[in-house]
């Protein structure tokens, strides 16, 4: 059964060649010597620490952070005679503490950091020791991490969740994680602006690790909403004078000063998706802000299409057939369709969860 453990340690090893060692975080080698047991498998204490977002990237769905990590276990092996040392602590930079751990024939547990997806560049790391064998390791660093949980059907009225996930590289009956919950969440200066981070918890749980077998994992969660002030000032209040525009055109009585007036607001629509979609990835669904564009793009259609018959109509000796489906347009069917258009958008994107979900 040991000799398998090894086998199994050497491979983890293997994983685990450093690359770049300023890039890439902690305990890259040394992974050859049994850590834990299934009688008595390494407890290890997981915090996560998000000081800084420093980019929220919607279409590539990932963001940056500026993270400090805690890992906390107490291992018997490392302990030391305190009155020899002179001291109750010995601090370490990770390569020392690593080949001083592999001298008294034991190992630190490795991780992963699961939805990584940049090199993590290391600020500041290092390891305090205390005589009882009680290690306590803190890195600071930065990186960019994968988020594919972005959901944008509500968009702009969506609420994100960003997540950070730390993995045990080992099986969980060699080493298990659970959550130092005082020493994680969000930072009070995030430097991010477009959102409103919060509602952050740590959550403990299991995923297939690099070994193939199950592994804990220690997951830092926490969700965004948008600032809407920005949307209402640039996108609604905009769409709400182009509506009202359009409504006023049916007040002119030349019909080919309302076509052109149309076809002006027209070219402001195709304007407006081609700014919005810039900022969302290529998505097979439509969101809130799709549907009501789209549907603005097809009413402004129609009303060039509509003052076009009514011009005919006028030429053609039909002036009070045109002027009594003019006057039908103006009190009921632009008001109500655009009525009819925002009540349907708010049912089925933002009321009904399930309505249009992907």
């Amino acid at each position: 059964m040991k000799r398998c453990i090894k086998v199994l340690a050497f491979f983890l090893a293997a994983l685990l060649l450093p690359g770049e060692l300023g890039a890439q975080g902690l305990f890259h080698g040394h992974h050859d010597r049994l850590v834990g047991t299934p009688d008595n498998p390494l407890e290890v204490g997981v915090g996560i620490k998000i000081d800084q977002i420093t980019d929220v990237n919607q279409k590539a769905e990932n963001y940056g952070a500026v993270v400090v990590l805690r890992l906390e276990w107490t291992d018997p092996t490392l302990a030391f005679d305190r009155e020899a040392m002179g001291r109750d602590f010995r601090v370490f930079d990770p390569p020392a503490f690593v080949t001083h751990a592999s001298n008294l024939d034991t190992v630190i547990p490795a991780f992963v950091i699961h939805n990584q997806q940049s090199n993590r560049w290391i600020h500041e790391s290092a390891a305090a020791l205390r005589y009882d064998g009680h290690v306590t390791f803190i890195e600071k660093s930065s990186l960019i991490l994968q988020a594919p949980h972005f959901n944008f059907v509500k968009f702009p009225f969506d609420t994100q969740e960003f997540h950070f996930e730390v993995a045990s590289v080992f099986p969980s009956e060699f080493v298990r994680f659970y959550s130092l919950d005082a020493f994680s969440g969000l930072g009070d200066m995030l430097g991010e602006e477009e959102w409103i981070l919060g509602n952050e918890r740590l959550l403990a749980s299991t995923t297939i690790g690099l070994s193939g077998r199950e592994s804990d994992q220690v997951e830092l969660v926490f969700t965004g909403t948008r600032h809407l002030t920005y949307y209402v000032i640039r996108i609604f209040l905009p769409m709400l004078v182009l509506i009202t525009v359009g409504w006023a055109l049916f007040f002119l009585d030349e019909y080919q000063k309302r076509i052109e007036i149309a076809g002006g607001n027209l070219l402001v629509f195709v304007a407006f998706n081609w700014a919005i979609s810039a900022d969302l990835p290529k998505l097979g669904y439509l969101t809130f802000l799709d549907f009501v564009l789209q549907c603005m793009f097809l009413m402004t259609g129609a009303i060039i299409v509509f003052n076009v018959a009514l011009r005919r109509m006028k030429t053609s000796g039909r002036v009070g057939s045109a002027k009594m489906l003019d006057n039908y347009a103006i009190k009921w069917i632009y008001p109500l369709g655009y009525a009819a258009i925002v009540g349907y958008a708010i049912f089925a994107y933002l009321l009904d969860p399930g309505f249009m979900s992907p």
